[in-house]
């Protein structure tokens, strides 16, 4: 039996928040009670009335019983007031219970709050509230829902008590990344760009012409859209996590999202230069030999770190990932340089993805090494995956990168409820996933259907 709560202060609208959930909730086939919470003596009953007879006889509960329904009231008597668990336990079992008032406690909760009141958030001190249900503009934390829109605020809390796990998403933003220096201010291949469908509506691809510059768009985007209430895909083009073992090796903790925080602790980054070489040579340092990463695109030499993958004297086992054998082409993550090399774009990606993720906290889901229920999905892309729908697509003139994240965020906002499920349904593991990789016939025909509408 999932609860989920309605909270805010007097003459917000819950009571009519919480008549208007029901009717939209049981309309979609979900069993739902209610708990109200009241701050005053009250009474249903009816001076005169039998029922009331009894009580004031000094019945300690009254039952009372038609061919339509039956009603039981305890009265306390001076005992303690029961606690919400308690009285839940006593409810029968249905899908979702929509719990009016009882604000201090820990369950999930949307605040009602109308400007109109002249009272002020109670979000910012209670991190129990996941949304904030308002019908005017109103600057938050949490998503913002539409008062008035019953069928939204309907589907968040479906979503938020996991009733329903729609794998739709009303943005999808798809982010080509770069190792590399600051390109300039103008367009060109080897940069940084963002492919964005809102509502499905395809946006004009976005030069980001470093990291710095990436990770503050990116930034203020997710601010815009968990602000608003909408669920995001974030998709990245570099690996999200190492072959089996080496997070492990290299910061003590086989979590995956451990090795995000060791890089961003190491890596120094600014638009004119970085340390990936360096700290490269110094993680291969540690381990025995030289290796496992290669490739030094520096002039000076760096210890142990070989400029040719021939040189190495030691490699990690495994040296590919599960997912780089299934993505028929894909690179493996120790090389830092040269054609199709992804190694520099791991090492000067991951300690953004974690000032990203301690930025927007609990509200980023690490995919598939987490449960895909919070407002942003964060998942590793391959655009290769449709390459043949990428160059049939490409619009003449423009660049294969920009194009390549264009068509591949208008392929996943088409891809159909099914296909998403499928998809994502992945086992976690460690080493992490290419989404989409062993489905590239989904995400082409969604592309070749949504991309240049």
């Amino acid at each position: 039996m999932k609860i989920d709560g309605i909270i805010g202060y007097k003459n917000a609208g819950k009571t009519t928040l919480v008549e208007r959930l029901v009717t939209e909730i049981t309309a979609r086939g979900f069993s739902v009670s209610t708990v109200k919470h009241a701050h005053h003596a009250f009474d249903l009953d009816q001076p005169g009335k039998d029922t009331f007879r009894h009580r004031q006889a000094g019945a300690r509960q009254v039952m009372m019983a038609t061919g339509t329904r039956w009603v039981l009231m305890t009265e306390l008597r001076g005992a303690q007031e029961p606690a919400l668990a308690d009285l839940l336990a006593r409810m029968e079992p249905v899908d979702l219970v929509l719990i009016e008032g009882y604000k201090r406690d820990s369950h999930p909760k949307v605040e009602v709050h109308r400007a109109v009141t002249g009272h002020p958030l109670i979000a910012p001190d209670d991190p129990t509230i996941r949304a904030v249900a308002t019908d005017g503009p109103l600057a938050v934390d949490r998503p913002r829902l539409d008062l008035n829109d019953i069928g939204g605020v309907a589907d968040f809390i479906l979503r938020e008590t996991g009733l329903i796990r729609s794998a739709r998403f009303d943005t999808v933003v798809m982010v080509d990344w770069s190792g590399g220096n600051d390109t300039g201010s103008t367009p060109k291949k080897d940069a940084i760009w963002a492919g964005v469908v809102r509502d499905g509506v395809a946006q004009e691809p976005v030069y980001l012409r470093n990291r710095q510059v990436a990770e503050a768009w990116v930034g203020d985007l997710l601010a815009q859209e968990v602000q608003a209430g909408r669920r995001v895909c974030l998709g990245f083009d570099f690996a999200l996590a190492y072959p089996e073992g080496f997070a492990q090796a290299l910061t003590g903790d086989p979590d995956p999202l451990a090795l995000w925080d060791w890089f961003e602790a190491r890596v120094q980054d600014g638009p004119l230069g970085n340390n990936r070489f360096d700290l490269a040579g110094q993680i291969n340092r540690l381990l025995p030999g030289v290796g496992p990463f290669w490739f030094n695109g520096l002039q000076r030499d760096i210890d142990h770190l070989p400029r040719k993958g021939n040189d190495r004297t030691y490699q990690w086992e495994p040296r590919r990932r599960r997912t780089e054998l299934a993505a028929k082409g894909s690179f493996e993550v120790w090389q830092l340089a040269g054609a199709g090399a992804v190694g520099s774009q791991v090492i000067m990606g991951l300690p953004v993805l974690a000032r990203l993720r301690r930025r927007f906290a609990g509200q980023i889901a690490v995919w598939p090494f987490e449960q895909v229920q919070r407002p942003v999905t964060l998942v590793e892309i391959w655009p290769s995956l449709i390459s043949k729908a990428v160059a049939a697509l490409t619009r003449p003139g423009e660049i294969r990168d920009a194009a390549q994240v264009r068509v591949l965020a208008a392929a996943i906002a088409g891809l159909s409820e099914a296909a998403l499920s499928r998809m994502f349904d992945q086992p976690a593991g460690t080493e992490g996933w290419i989404f989409g990789a062993g489905h590239e016939k989904d995400l082409t025909e969604a592309a070749m259907i949504h991309a240049n509408r």
